[in-house]
């Protein structure tokens, strides 16, 4: 280490101070926000931060979310949940949404700490103590004895250190903007998680409904067999047959019913919520069903590869990394620094013996200024290796973008294509279910009028059954395939996929 040394008088204060506040001058403007860390964090576990973003642009920002009562029931057991509505309670109510927005706050909080750096270390040091010291001196011993103490002001101050600085904020601006660009896709996470499990949710409850409908159908069939055994114009088998449907009906309604309370705890776990909650939501079939793609899937591709913030996140931290190399090259230069003391020295009681024995006291103003290059000329090659490590951590980075680029491409590609096959596949079931209906009213008054036989009567019935489940599945997967898509593109499901996506047309009637 190379040091210029030099002790000042008394006005050292008219030499340090004048200095500091010129230096002071050449700080970066970026660093006006190091006492409050979490100005650049999102403003709450809920909020969207582009949302947020736009909310302190025009100086509307709302109240925190969190600052309501923690004692009031998340679930509004009055209102009618609808889409939108249970993914609003789900970014309220699911702890994960904290896990990301706490993260989101600790990036900005090291990105505020590697600020600091440009700033100077102020530090105050004190000490007093009780010394006693003996010099040998022709025909005896000097001996003196009393106390002392040092109080002083000591700063440190880095002038120059060849971009050190600038890189480490670089790489924590960056690694902010990773940060929240992850608060917002797990926003989006939830939402999609939500979005399927309402809609195995509520196609369960339609499933019961056919199922009962099924069930009623059944015991129907068996009394019209019962009564037709009593007046001799049906047989033992056949009443036996019409009893077996109606046992089968009655476990898959069972079965449909078990499958609604496994629904019901998985929606609940997406929420946030204990599963004893009972929410009160809207029928599948009020649910508006795209009628088509209106655009292509290149188109979509590209948007996602755009507005996806995961994707975001990855470019964030190439960047960040990148600025990491960047720091490990500064570190073969030097670094210029300002060190500087100014303080008291005190004597008090100060006794000496001989001559005299007599006692004193004195104080006196200290100060020292230091201007020093730190330059590290061999480390046994850890700046080297180091340098290595960085830059191999970049194209890591590099290749983690490119791997991710390619899920999101062929994520978009498989979901394009089963919401296709799902909007096709909607119209044959509708047609299967209107043919099954008609074909079971025939059947039935063929059967009443003595022109059908049983086996033709069960047979409908189960036709019916069958197209009624897969005219709620068709249902169901089109939502489904289309939240996936939506959920691959990067934007926000809102619950209506005509009006809030651009790759969807009208709605189905």
């Amino acid at each position: 280490m190379l040091t210029l040394l030099s002790y000042l008088p008394r006005d050292i204060s008219r030499v340090i101070v004048p200095a500091a506040m010129a230096l002071t001058a050449c700080m970066p403007p970026s660093a006006v926000q190091f006492d409050e860390p979490y100005a650049a964090a999102p403003a709450d576990h809920a909020v969207d931060w582009p949302d947020y973003q736009a909310k302190t642009t025009t100086g509307t920002q709302q109240p925190p979310l969190s600052s309501r009562s923690h004692e009031e029931s998340p679930v509004d057991t009055k209102l009618t949940y609808d889409l939108p509505a249970l993914v609003d309670l789900a970014l309220h109510t699911n702890p994960e949404t904290r896990v990301s927005w706490e993260e989101a706050k600790a990036a900005a909080a090291r990105l505020e700490m590697n600020r600091s750096a440009w700033y100077p270390t102020l530090t105050a040091m004190a000490f007093g103590q009780y010394f006693k010291n003996s010099f040998p001196i022709p025909g005896g011993a000097l001996v003196s004895h009393g106390y002392s103490s040092l109080g002083s002001l000591n700063l440190a101050w880095t002038l120059f250190d060849f971009g050190r600085r600038e890189a480490m904020v670089d790489a924590g601006a960056q690694r902010l903007s990773s940060a929240n660009f992850a608060f917002n896709r797990k926003h989006q996470e939830i939402a999609y998680r939500v979005a399927t499990g309402f809609f195995a949710y509520q196609a369960a409850l339609a499933k019961v409904t056919a199922a009962e409908q099924t069930f009623e159908a059944a015991r129907a069939g068996s009394a019209s067999v019962q009564a037709k055994l009593e007046k001799g114009l049906a047989t033992r088998p056949d009443l036996l047959l019409a009893i077996q449907e109606q046992a089968k009906a009655s476990y898959d309604l069972q079965d449909t019913r078990s499958s609604v309370i496994q629904t019901h705890a998985d929606l609940t776990s997406s929420l946030g919520i204990s599963p004893s909650y009972s929410l009160q939501l809207i029928d599948l079939s009020k649910l508006p069903l795209p009628a088509g793609l209106v655009q292509s899937v290149e188109k979509i591709v590209d948007q996602a590869l755009e507005q996806r913030p995961d994707l975001m996140a990855r470019l964030a931290e190439l960047r960040a990394r990148e600025a990491e190399v960047k720091k490990a090259r500064a570190e073969f230069w030097p670094k210029f620094s300002l060190g500087g003391s100014l303080g008291n020295q005190a004597w008090r009681n100060v006794h000496t013996n001989p001559p005299g024995n007599e006692s004193y006291s004195a104080s006196n103003l200290v100060g020292t200024a230091m201007l020093s290059v730190e330059w590290t000329l061999f480390d046994g090659f850890e700046r080297s290796n180091a340098v290595h490590e960085a830059e191999a951590r970049k194209e890591a980075s590099k290749a983690q973008l490119e791997v991710l680029r390619l899920e999101i491409m062929r994520d978009i590609w498989k979901a394009y294509a089963d919401t296709k096959t799902a909007l096709e596949k909607r119209e044959f079931a509708l047609a299967l279910l209107t043919a099954a209906e008609e074909s079971y009213a025939a059947t039935q008054e063929s059967y009443t009028h003595g022109f059908s036989t049983v086996i033709e009567l069960l047979s409908a019935q189960k036709d019916l059954a069958r197209a009624r489940y897969t005219e709620i599945d068709s249902r169901a997967t089109i939502l489904r395939s289309a939240a996936t898509l939506v959920y691959a593109t990067g934007e926000q499901i809102r619950g209506d996929f005509n009006t809030d996506n651009k790759a969807f047309g009208r709605s189905l009637p």
